[in-house]
């Protein structure tokens, strides 16, 4: 018994002063707010605008191949600069993308850190009581 009470009392000690005791506390602010078909839904725009760009692209080249089968060289001149402009377009939107998912991804990795600080604080204190 002397053993048990010490034991359970440095047990309440170390979990009873988190403030996330019970909690879901996964990622807060922008990045995850609001149910979970919120949370995806910007990927899933970004998603879905790169498909739209991409599809155009793919048209594009397929009348492009048409034009040049056809030896029709003023409509596949056009056709290959709108494809080479679309391209760029989708290359610029994708590195935008990309970029500020990067972004996001640091701004929970520096949350992460954050709490996990905080937590180990928290443990140091309590083990030093």
């Amino acid at each position: 018994m002397k053993v048990v009470f010490p034991l359970i009392s440095l047990i309440i000690l170390v979990v009873f002063p988190f403030k996330t005791w019970g909690k879901d506390q996964t990622v807060t602010g922008s990045v995850q707010s609001g149910p979970a078909k919120s949370k995806n839904s910007f990927k899933d725009q970004k998603v879905s605008e790169l498909k739209k760009k991409h599809n155009r692209i793919v048209k594009i080249f397929e009348d492009w191949q048409q034009a040049v089968a056809k030896q029709n060289q003023k409509t596949a001149s056009a056709l290959h600069q709108e494809y080479i402009k679309e391209q760029q377009d989708f290359q610029k939107n994708w590195d935008k993308w990309e970029k500020e998912f990067q972004d996001r991804l640091r701004k929970v990795e520096k949350s992460i850190g954050n709490e996990a600080g905080k937590i180990q604080k928290e443990m140091d204190q309590a083990a030093q009581h």
